[in-house]
């Protein structure tokens, strides 16, 4: 029997299996996984026979108990999806009793192997796995379910979820340029019933302006009848909505709205309809420039950007990326740095000194997969990252960068040549970071190619020559050398990109600056500020590009117009 543990502890797995084999005479095929997001891969490509879960796998980043099971929940549905829920063994927390709300929403979904309170032991699990209990098993602890109830509840949303709809869009303060944006995030969220509810409590500047800029609103508005919809008041303060007079017209199926019903503690019932007319298809086309180049320079109160930068091996990517994220970080822009390199160097050098840090970064990456910010905070800088030799795998990447952009301004994604080609695709910018070390380029130009066969666009690259020194190899012939594939055996060309107009910038090589930044790493300190005028003078050049943070930026990046290039050079 193959079987595929989710607890946390390997000494706790080995001591069941060990009793399933002496008390059953059989010997376990089983892995143990760490993470629910492992446990849901595992299951969907694994051939298991059972699956035994500890519902304290992880531990959670919030005390309250209703997002904890909201949480949990999604991912016990998720494995359900692709594993038979009959063979799953749930070992519950020791806040659950047989027939409370939450495991009658599992027996809903086919768990019925549920184990709590003193149940919890090597025997009962061991039990379980040889025999997993039946439906009639128990059934008397759920009589009061009904079978076909929907557990999704898909035409509720509560009062509190509503309100802070609200409250977010308030807190824009009128600045409309957002409105669509929110509304399609929220969208994804829910079906097209409980946003024809959520909407109808939207403040009616956002309603005006999603009318005539949204198309999701204005799909799910057209043909629509009146909306009837009964709240029970939550102590959550809000605004008395005068009540309007019910109509007299019944809600058929086909317009699938529907009543909804939020049973909270009663205390003032409003009764509101909202009559929806159809919505005339008006298509506006709305261009926002976020980057403009001006003689003064105000940054959008909404700015964001995600920038990748990725290198060969010691050019100095983690160091540019370090340099830049202090900084901003000292700029008060909220700065993020993701670490989604296969060493982990983010993790080492901000977490040496101090166990506690360690333990917040280490999870910090896994976190943001799951939608949840949890990262090692340094004022303005919030370093994700997990611990060297993770699997960058198991991270969903539009998640991670989603969840860490609502959180920041500026993400400055530490990447390699084998970091997830959809980071590469989702952030704005890609930086080629490169040294004076000519055989890097064959890895680079490689590299380069298969970003390129990807779907990558290679209009998002921008180059950094690090450590730059004044010598017969100049950061033309650098360019020239990286703009174009040669296979080694000199048959196939590729050019990736046009040299003469990529923008680049260097970074000049000072002893002085490379003496304080050993003494920089060896005490845990920033003192990034304290390098050369020459040295400060070209980052400001790159941060500028990045993110504009004064007045008068008018910097333009260097390009050059190309001369004679010789085809195979670096490539002998």
């Amino acid at each position: 029997m193959r079987v595929l543990f989710g607890i946390s502890n390997d000494d706790t797995v080995k001591g069941i299996v060990q009793f399933y084999q002496d008390k059953y005479g059989e010997k376990l095929e089983y892995k143990n996984v760490y993470y629910f997001k492992q446990f849901i891969q595992e299951l969907s490509t694994g051939n298991y026979d059972r699956a035994v879960m500890l519902e304290e796998l992880e531990k959670f980043p919030t005390n309250n108990f209703a997002q904890i099971d909201d949480y949990l929940f999604k991912i016990i549905d998720s494995i359900t999806d692709t594993f038979d829920a009959k063979n799953v063994v749930y070992v519950a927390s020791d806040r659950r009793k047989l027939g409370d709300e939450f495991l009658s929403k599992l027996f809903n979904l086919g768990i019925y192997t549920t184990l709590t309170g003193q149940e919890r032991t090597k025997g009962k699990v061991t039990a379980a796995i040889n025999k997993p209990y039946l439906k009639k098993d128990v059934k008397k602890y759920y009589d009061r379910i009904v079978a076909s109830e929907n557990v999704y509840k898909t035409s509720e949303v509560s009062e509190l979820e509503i309100q802070r709809i609200i409250t977010y869009y308030r807190n824009q303060n009128g600045v409309v340029d957002k409105y669509s944006e929110i509304f399609d995030r929220i969208a994804v969220q829910y079906t097209d019933e409980q946003l024809r509810i959520i909407v109808n409590f939207l403040p009616q500047d956002v309603r005006d302006y999603l009318k005539e800029h949204n198309e999701k609103y204005k799909r799910l508005f057209v043909k629509i009848e009146p909306v009837e919809v009964t709240v029970i008041k939550e102590e959550v303060p809000q605004k008395v909505i005068e009540v309007k007079k019910p109509p007299k017209e019944i809600l058929t199926k086909e317009n699938d709205a529907k009543v909804i019903e939020i049973k909270k503690e009663p205390e003032i019932i409003k009764q509101i309809v909202v009559k929806q007319a159809p919505v005339e298809q008006k298509v506006v086309t709305q261009v926002l420039e976020k980057e403009v180049v001006k003689s003064v320079y105000e940054v959008p109160k909404d700015y964001k950007k995600a920038v990748c930068f990725v290198g060969a091996p010691k050019v100095g990517t983690t160091f540019c990326i370090n340099a830049i994220a202090t900084t901003l970080a000292k700029k008060k822009v909220k700065t993020a740095i993701i670490d989604v390199t296969r060493k982990r160097d983010t993790y080492t050098i901000y977490t040496y000194d101090n166990s506690g840090k360690r333990s917040i970064a280490a999870e910090s990456l896994r976190y943001a997969s799951n939608g949840m910010n949890e990262p090692l905070i340094y004022d303005k800088l919030s370093i994700y990252t997990a611990m060297p030799g993770e699997d960058r795998k198991m991270y969903n990447a539009p998640v991670v960068l989603d969840t860490i952009k609502q959180n920041n301004s500026i993400l400055l994604i530490d990447a390699d040549f084998s970091t997830p080609v959809d980071y590469f695709k989702l952030c704005q910018e890609i930086y080629l970071v490169q040294d004076m070390n000519v055989l890097n380029i064959n890895q680079i130009t490689m590299f380069l190619r298969e970003l390129k066969s990807r779907g990558v666009a290679m209009n998002k690259v921008k180059i950094i020559i690090n450590k730059h020194v004044k010598c017969a190899l100049t950061a033309k012939a650098l360019i020239d050398g990286i703009a174009t594939y040669t296979s080694y055996d000199l048959k196939m060309f590729d050019e990736l990109f046009n040299s003469s107009i990529i923008p680049y910038y260097i970074l000049p090589f000072d002893v002085e600056n490379y003496k304080k930044y050993i003494e920089m790493v060896y005490k845990y300190s920033n003192k990034f500020a304290t390098f050369s005028d020459d040295f400060q003078e070209n980052l400001k050049k790159i941060i500028n590009t990045i993110y504009p943070t004064e007045g008068g930026v008018n910097v333009q990046s260097k390009t050059y117009t190309t001369t004679a290039r010789k085809k195979g050079f670096f490539r002998k």
